[in-house]
């Protein structure tokens, strides 16, 4: 992220430049321009090589993140962060637990499963109400889903979640690349065209100074 918000910064000093450059005429300032350009569209074209490199090492940390929230779950003070997280996820994804609802009716839960058990967080609920989660789990047969609840992990939930995310930001990010490449182009056309204008115009004033130079010389007449 942060990669990708310099190649912003970049992009927006980038593009005024290029207007200016169009302007003004001035080939100088369109030069700038395609080196930025061309530094940024690398930087962009790194920026998605790493992204899916590391796919799998950000589906490692979310895996290792996740495990060891679990464990602080319903817990106060400075792990109350670890709760409201888990809300939220179980919330909107309409997800319970890290790979099911089982998880609460073990140590991977250590805190709710010491505290809480035989009951379920009431984001684990289809229809939040108050206490909705307390004592739905069968304690005579732990295997058994409680009716009412959401059963499926978070885990591959977020796991689609992101990798979608991914997939849609390599593919605006390779878009975005070519509509680069395209003006690249464009500004090496321009460029050139500048830059014969101002050849044209140098030559033109050199020519100028040359004939303003040179004395009047006046033909003696021719008398018959």
């Amino acid at each position: 992220m942060v990669v990708l918000i310099a190649i912003g910064g970049v992009l927006l000093v980038t593009a005024m430049l290029g207007l200016i450059g169009v302007c003004k005429k001035k080939s100088v300032l369109l030069s700038g321009f395609l080196a930025a350009m061309i530094i940024a569209l690398l930087a962009q074209f790194a920026a998605v090589v790493i992204m899916f490199i590391f796919e799998s090492s950000v589906r490692y940390y979310m895996q290792d993140g996740m495990s060891h929230s679990l464990l602080f779950y319903g817990k106060g003070g400075d792990n109350a962060k670890f709760t409201e997280s888990w809300d939220y996820v179980q919330k909107n994804h309409k997800c319970c637990g890290q790979y099911g609802w089982a998880d609460y009716t073990t140590p991977n839960a250590s805190n709710w499963h010491s505290t809480n058990f035989g009951s379920l967080p009431d984001t684990c609920c289809k229809t939040k109400t108050d206490k909705c989660g307390l004592n739905v789990i069968d304690k005579s047969d732990l295997k058994k889903a409680p009716a009412g609840m959401y059963l499926e992990g978070c885990y591959e939930i977020l796991e689609d979640y992101i990798k979608n995310w991914m997939t849609i930001a390599g593919s605006g990010a390779l878009v975005f690349m070519f509509v680069q490449v395209m003006a690249i182009f464009l500004n090496i056309s321009l460029q050139r065209r500048y830059r014969e204008h101002e050849d044209y115009q140098l030559q033109s004033k050199k020519v100028k100074q040359v004939k303003d130079a040179q004395p009047d010389v006046q033909r003696p007449g021719i008398s018959v």
